[in-house]
């Protein structure tokens, strides 16, 4: 229990400090490093870091990968760069044939791609909607209603839970913890956005109409982001992805449900940033 505490502090902090700094290449290089963790974790689990070239390449493709989703003059290379991927890990194996196997490969592509794909999503949510919404506001939206919507989920479901969600997948979770989840993300995202309305000087005013049924909306897809995990921890027997956060997991353990919901809320405001 005191490493857990420990290491929700630690990383409390770290998060904390990244959001009052708000600088680009901060949340780049946090975003970066957390995308390697994240794709070493997921390629150790399904047991494919026996391939160690095959390995090491996604996991430094993996740190470098953001940039090419986030910064414009890289945005041209990066048909150039995934290319790149694709040719290496068919390369690698057609000369490994006797021990590669397709399937092992597919893997670390899309472990490769993907991770760093959502972890941008995060990136580009602060940035991409600055003339119509505060950059901040949003990064902090996002992890509400991925992180609180699972820890909702957990105390109502504890107390209150009596209907198995999904048994075979998730044993813990119930139907009543769900919805408690959803609801724990629409009173966070009200409380939120009654404050930067009434409270922070800012010319942009929230749209309560908009914000709080994409809030409820984007904790359902942490629930499949933490289910799709759950489905991959249990189906490879691990049970956690890592031990970066000591008591907590891995990276992967922590980010599931964000990186669900980071493509959600980003491609959502994509249409609606002007009229929200």
């Amino acid at each position: 229990m005191l490493k857990r505490i420990i290491s929700a502090l630690v990383g409390c902090v770290v998060g904390i400090t990244a959001l009052i700094l708000d600088n680009f290449y901060i949340y780049l290089g946090l975003l970066s490093v957390f995308s390697a963790i994240g794709v070493w974790e997921l390629i150790h689990a399904v047991r494919c870091d026996k391939h160690k070239f095959i390995t090491w390449f996604c996991v430094a493709f993996a740190f470098g990968e953001i940039p090419l989703f986030v910064v414009d003059d890289f945005r041209p290379y990066r048909f150039l760069a995934f290319l790149t991927l694709v040719m290496t890990l068919v390369c690698a194996m057609l000369f490994g044939h006797k021990k590669t196997t397709f399937v092992e490969i597919s893997c670390c592509g899309a472990a490769t791609f993907v991770i760093p794909m959502a972890m941008s999503c995060i990136l580009s949510t602060r940035y991409v909607y600055a003339e119509y919404l505060p950059g901040v506001y949003l990064l902090v939206y996002l992890l509400f209603c991925a992180w609180l919507g699972d820890s909702g989920a957990f105390f109502v479901g504890t107390f209150l839970g009596k209907h198995k969600l999904c048994p075979e997948i998730s044993p813990k979770k119930t139907v009543e913890g769900l919805i408690g989840g959803i609801l724990t993300v629409g009173v966070a995202v009200t409380v939120q956005a009654l404050v930067y309305n009434n409270l922070l000087p800012s010319t942009i005013k929230m749209n309560y109409a908009v914000i709080i049924p994409v809030g409820m909306a984007a904790s359902v897809m942490g629930v499949l982001g933490d289910l799709s995990a759950s489905v991959i921890k249990r189906q490879y027997d691990v049970k956690d992805f890592g031990n970066v956060m000591p008591g907590h997991g891995g990276i992967l353990d922590r980010f599931d449900s964000v990186l669900f919901v980071a493509p959600f809320v980003y491609v959502v405001f994509s249409y609606l940033s002007p009229s929200v």
